[in-house]
């Protein structure tokens, strides 16, 4: 359940920061770069942290004291990674 919550809180920022940039691309046709900022780039950027975090701290902490991959808490930190990384792209085209 967390890394459901925090998938959608990612989409939520993907969709809120970048709605004028995809509007503008998708109307003037390039649609692979609008379905990269709203979907394939947040979701990728997710995971590749969280499964960083989840690598480096099973490391540190061992197997048995971590929840599985997709219950751990630490999809929350992967998603606050992930929407400051959406804020980032954002602001970097203003």
């Amino acid at each position: 359940m967390h890394q459901i919550i925090s998938l959608g809180l990612s989409f939520a920022a993907a969709i809120l920061f970048n709605l004028k940039a995809v509007a503008v691309a998708s109307s003037v046709g390039n649609w692979g770069e609008a379905l990269g900022r709203l979907l394939f780039g947040p979701v990728v950027f997710f995971f590749l942290a969280h499964t960083i975090i989840y690598g480096l701290v099973r490391a540190v902490r061992g197997k048995p004291k971590l929840a599985s991959y997709a219950e751990t808490k630490l999809n929350y930190i992967a998603a606050a990674l992930t929407i400051l990384g959406v804020m980032g792209s954002a602001a970097s085209r203003i």
